[in-house]
């Protein structure tokens, strides 16, 4: 998916895919070679909540780091907001892509909607598959438990903040976003 974050004149591509790449830090630097206008990370898609958390996490990056930014480069900064930790270390822990990992997400910040684009295409071709926006929102049993304990989400509070008739995935999701956004508070 791509949208405009209006108000900063910037274009986001959020997607995912159904691969693991190889050699994920020489993938990075290729896509910054290649892009280097375009902000760009890829984290386990296993280990995030969905596509409105990635939203939310991103947007609340890029004004992060247009003001008062926790790390020194933009991927970084998307890293850390969407990992909800302040130190690139845990957060490449919590939601890093590692030799276990089997599905990705990946996000793409640029100054148009070309350039992000181009970077979709990049990592559909250096993939060898297309990008599936659906595998956002789908939740196997095992994202659903790296979630919970990736974000720390307990079972009593997770029972607190679920609405009637809410999915407990979309519940998780919002305890995500919150944890996320209180990292600009941390700072």
């Amino acid at each position: 998916m791509i949208f405009e974050i209006p108000q900063e004149g910037q274009w986001v591509w959020i997607s995912a895919f159904n691969a693991k790449p190889q050699n994920i830090e020489q993938l990075l630097r290729i896509a910054v070679e290649k892009h280097p206008t375009v902000g760009v990370q890829i984290v386990d898609l296993d280990k995030v909540p969905g596509r409105r958390f990635l939203t939310l996490a991103t947007i609340n990056a890029f004004k992060s780091f247009h003001s008062k930014p926790i790390a020194k480069t933009l991927p970084m900064e998307l890293l850390l907001y969407i990992s909800g930790q302040k130190q690139i270390t845990e957060a490449l822990g919590r939601i890093g892509v590692t030799p276990q990992t089997r599905r990705v997400a990946a996000l793409a910040v640029g100054d148009s909607d070309e350039q992000v684009s181009a970077v979709a295409k990049f990592l559909a071709d250096i993939l060898g598959q297309g990008y599936d926006d659906q595998l956002l929102d789908d939740w196997p049993q095992t994202r659903t438990e790296n979630v919970r304990s990736g974000y720390d989400i307990g079972d009593k509070e997770l029972m607190a903040v679920v609405q009637e008739k809410e999915p407990l995935t979309r519940a998780m999701e919002r305890l995500a976003v919150e944890r996320s956004a209180m990292l600009a508070a941390r700072k």
